[in-house]
């Protein structure tokens, strides 16, 4: 059963009237009936009646216009929603996040893209960055924001998204907590809390050749897979640490946050995907994330 014939037969039916539906339809009124008949002749049944006081709908007529209707409607919304698919613009995407990016970097492009394309859905989680890389792999996870740099790994796409210095946090007793600026020598000698190796290994390389380059080697005490845990062991004096800086921002505790003179590599947060996920609406957000926040 074709679309246009009940489109044609929902028209006759409002305007009780085969030329003025015509013209609605942008028909000749012969074609117009030969639809109506067609579809007549499909269902076995006579849906409209003419004679000389005019066209009015038959008992069967009356009965297949209401759930014609609503079918119809149904239909065009489906239609629309493959092609809103399509198009990118409907969908659900995964989010995987390491707890800096979910400080504002996730939350703000959600809150941009969700603008444009409010029928995206979208389902978020903090996970670190080594898990968020078996999950991608596994399709378990669509994009994720994860702690740079990390291994070449075949299939997956790896944009740098964000960039930052390091500082250096101290507890608030610490002699060198009343300096704003240091050098990583003058860390020399203290107790460190490392970000774990298992969590994340390129970035905590970077940070212990960075340590390294500086003439220090840290006597670890404690590791962590979060930086909120990082901050919390420093505020309880276990050690220094050094993170980047928009972690040092949410500190709520009262650790002593130091800049750090040294000229140091930044920090970066990358954006992955499968190279195979072909999900427009996937595709659609990354490029819109790699764009912003490009600027």
């Amino acid at each position: 059963m074709e679309f246009r014939l009940i489109r044609s037969f929902l028209s006759v039916a409002d305007t009780l009237h085969f030329g003025r539906s015509a013209r609605l339809l942008n028909l000749s009124q012969p074609a117009l009936s030969l639809q109506i008949k067609a579809l007549e002749d499909e269902l076995g049944i006579q849906l409209l009646s003419r004679n000389r006081q005019g066209t009015v709908l038959t008992e069967a007529g009356q009965a297949f216009r209401e759930d014609a209707a609503v079918a119809l409607e149904k239909l065009e919304f489906a239609k629309r929603k493959a092609q809103w698919a399509s198009a990118g613009k409907l969908g659900h995407i995964r989010i995987g996040f390491i707890s800096t990016a979910g400080f504002e970097i996730v939350p703000n492009l959600m809150r941009r893209f969700r603008k444009s394309y409010p029928d995206v859905e979208f389902s978020i989680r903090n996970i670190l960055t080594g898990a968020q890389l078996e999950m991608i792999d596994d399709g378990l996870l669509d994009v994720g924001f994860l702690r740079l740099p990390i291994e070449n790994r075949k299939g997956i796409e790896v944009t740098t998204v964000h960039r930052e210095p390091f500082v250096a946090i101290l507890p608030s007793w610490h002699s060198l907590s009343a300096k704003k600026e240091i050098r990583l020598r003058e860390l020399k000698g203290n107790p460190f809390v490392m970000y774990a190796r298992e969590h994340a290994p390129g970035f905590h390389d970077l940070l212990s050749g960075i340590l390294s380059s500086a003439g220090v080697v840290p006597k670890v005490v404690q590791t962590a897979g979060e930086m909120p845990t990082l901050i919390s062991l420093v505020d309880a004096g276990v050690g220094v640490s050094i993170i980047p800086a928009s972690a040092a921002k949410r500190i709520v505790s009262k650790v002593a946050v130091c800049s750090i003179a040294d000229q140091l590599p930044e920090s970066e947060i990358g954006l992955a995907l499968a190279c195979h996920n072909s999900a427009a609406v996937v595709r659609r957000f990354c490029e819109f994330a790699r764009t912003s926040l490009k600027h």
